[in-house]
């Protein structure tokens, strides 16, 4: 049995130790605000890193033969029990942020349980689509796609349609659709079915557009914010009344310039930017250590893509292949949607970028994915 990668371990270990420096610079204003200590989020960081570190090298050293259907399965089924009774919950359990349920609360943990549920759809369609390589290959009409696609797409329209609607969360179900279509390519899909799934897609985008008036205005304003960005004259009406926070994410960025203002000088995160540590923490790491700085993050992310999808290309098992393609293709876009989200380039989702923002879901939850594709790595021949 190989070794794992290192490289992997020594990237996450970087990224975890700028997510926690900026946890301490970047909240400051918010800390004041609520009277909180200087160190709040930089503890509770520092908390989740060091649990999430534990547990991706515990996970890391597990035999995969044994040890990967039986925490994929877990994972898969827990976060998906807690996202369809999430609703449901009381608010003392289940507290309304923001105009929506999407985080359980016990004591003074809190955990979004979706962050989690992206990673066992990951497991559940590297798992299944394995199964089904053959009729997926071997299908020579769009029937024989549908007919095999079906079950799929009733049941994860189902729990998409769930998310939009009950959530409020379509950036997610935007993170998973796209998670779909890239495992389906992996496995082997037709480029007319692919095309069909995209449309159908887009379609369901619309609609769930559609059904809440809130959604169709923050499409508008994010055509007349962009275009008045980049064009002469904005390409439809609209407001920038709820993109104000990406009009002063691009000022930071523009504040920051190629060198930045040096860690802890940074002006926009001082009750200008009131999501910088988490939403536009980007933005803020810009602001403060400048082009150069966000050069050395993307850098980091396309190695760690690169060892990734490296051991994906070298695993002997299909299910292997398929679950390290989409763990790298879920951090990937989540990376390249926040990063056009605070440019304005693409609507703003609230999602997460990996290690950097806080939050102990997101951490917790891309360190079990880094540590089941560390588990696998020990099977590819890298």
């Amino acid at each position: 049995m190989q070794k794992v990668d290192t490289l992997i371990f020594i990237i996450v270990a970087i990224l975890m130790l700028i997510g926690a420096v900026f946890s301490y610079s970047l909240p400051v204003f918010l800390e004041m605000k609520k009277h909180l200590s200087e160190y709040h989020f930089f503890g509770r960081y520092l908390i989740f890193a060091a649990l999430g570190f534990a547990w991706m090298y515990f996970l890391s050293r597990l035999d995969p033969e044994k040890w990967f259907n039986i925490i994929g399965f877990a994972i898969l089924m827990t976060s998906g029990i807690l996202v369809i009774i999430l609703p449901f919950l009381p608010e003392s359990i289940a507290p309304v942020i923001n105009g929506a349920k999407r985080w359980i609360k016990i004591g003074f943990l809190k955990f979004s349980p979706v962050e989690f549920f992206k990673i066992g759809v990951v497991f559940f369609l590297a798992w299944s689509f394995t199964r089904k390589i053959n009729k997926i290959k071997t299908s020579k009409t769009l029937k024989d796609d549908f007919l095999t696609l079906f079950p799929y797409l009733v049941l994860f329209g189902m729990f998409w349609t769930f998310i939009s609607l009950l959530l409020s969360d379509l950036g997610q179900v935007v993170v998973m659709l796209l998670l779909f279509i890239i495992l389906l390519i992996g496995a082997g899909g037709r480029g007319k079915t692919l095309g069909l799934i995209g449309l159908l897609g887009i379609v369901i985008a619309v609609i769930a557009i559609m059904s809440k008036p809130y959604r169709l205005a923050r499409i508008e304003n994010w055509l007349y914010t962009m275009s008045s960005n980049f064009f002469q004259k904005p390409i439809v009406e609209g407001s920038i009344a709820n993109y104000g926070q990406v009009i002063q994410s691009m000022n930071a960025i523009h504040h920051g310039g190629i060198f930045g203002k040096g860690i802890g000088n940074g002006v926009f995160k001082l009750g200008y930017l009131s999501d910088v540590h988490t939403d536009f923490v980007l933005a803020g790491i810009a602001e403060e250590a400048g082009l150069i700085g966000i050069t050395i993050i993307f850098g980091l992310f396309a190695v760690l893509l690169y060892r990734i999808f490296k051991i994906s290309n070298r695993s002997e098992k299909k299910e292997y292949q398929l679950f390290a393609l989409g763990i790298g293709a879920l951090i990937g876009i989540q990376f390249l949607l926040n990063g056009l989200g605070i440019t304005s380039l693409f609507p703003l989702k609230g999602l997460t970028v990996p290690f950097l923002s806080y939050g102990g879901s997101s951490l917790m939850a891309f360190a079990t994915a880094i540590g089941m594709v560390l588990m696998i790595s020990k099977k590819a021949k890298i």
